[in-house]
């Protein structure tokens, strides 16, 4: 269902990212990724070459305009359509307001939120020359208004606000030109091992969600009929500070 069709991904040198790339590459899809580290994007390759897989990966820095530009006419100049783009990198800030310098408030805004909106106006030329383009935002549970179980940093929660607006917006504006924004709210949840599945032991709220699922949500999402339009999807879960606070 998804062979043959270009994808990309931002913040794919790690985590769940450089899962996303790897599932999409076994899919079929012609990956490109980018990561801030170089040491991180050969990773993630060489993960794909001992598949016999391969993706093509990029340092871009989200918190630099300059840099995004940068990656974004890598794509554009290859001339094939983005058919997939999926909003993933986001720097983690956690603690108070008073806890962190403003330098990093700053950079936890714009990875998560400025470089996403400035990649996806970069990039959508190329999702328009796309039959069937999807945008996949993977915004957090910090997201969903009157959210607080989180020890995550006031930037981040506003992070990741921001970046809710943006989807809800854009999959409004640019549902009439084809192209799918879906925004998917996950709470807390460790990506594993790449081949892992969900362990049906547990009962829900007793573990954290598996990225695979997340995985498997997503993949469900691009594969439906274009008139099928999936624009939000929420988790159920516990987080890392309900799971504790059960613990103790």
């Amino acid at each position: 269902m998804l062979r043959g069709k270009r994808a990309v991904v931002t913040g794919g040198g790690n985590g769940f990212g450089q899962a996303l790339v790897v599932w999409l590459a076994r899919e079929g899809v012609d990956v490109d990724f980018c990561a801030r580290r170089p040491e991180d994007i050969q990773i993630t390759c060489s993960i794909l070459s001992s598949e016999g897989g391969k993706a093509r990966g990029y340092v871009c820095d989200l918190t630099r305009p300059e840099s995004i530009e940068y990656f974004s006419r890598q794509i554009i100049n290859s001339g094939a359509p983005v058919d997939i783009l999926i909003l993933n990198a986001a720097q983690w800030l956690s603690g108070k307001l008073d806890d962190q310098p403003a330098a990093e408030c700053v950079n936890t805004i714009y990875s998560g939120l400025t470089g996403s909106i400035l990649l996806t106006q970069a990039l959508l030329p190329c999702l328009k020359r796309s039959s069937s383009a999807d945008i996949i935002s993977v915004i957090s549970a910090c997201g969903i208004p009157g959210f607080t179980d989180s020890i995550a940093h006031p930037a981040f929660f506003a992070s990741k606000h921001g970046l809710s607006g943006f989807t809800q917006t854009l999959s409004h504006q640019l549902a009439k030109e084809n192209i799918r924004v879906t925004g998917l709210y996950p709470p807390d949840f460790e990506t594993g091992d790449l081949d892992e599945h969900s362990n049906n032991t547990f009962e829900g709220g007793e573990q954290l969600l598996n990225g695979r699922s997340i995985w498997e949500t997503i993949r469900f999402i691009l594969i439906q009929p274009r008139n099928c339009h999936i624009s939000t999807v929420y988790f159920q879960g516990p987080t890392r500070e309900s799971l504790a606070r059960v613990n103790r």
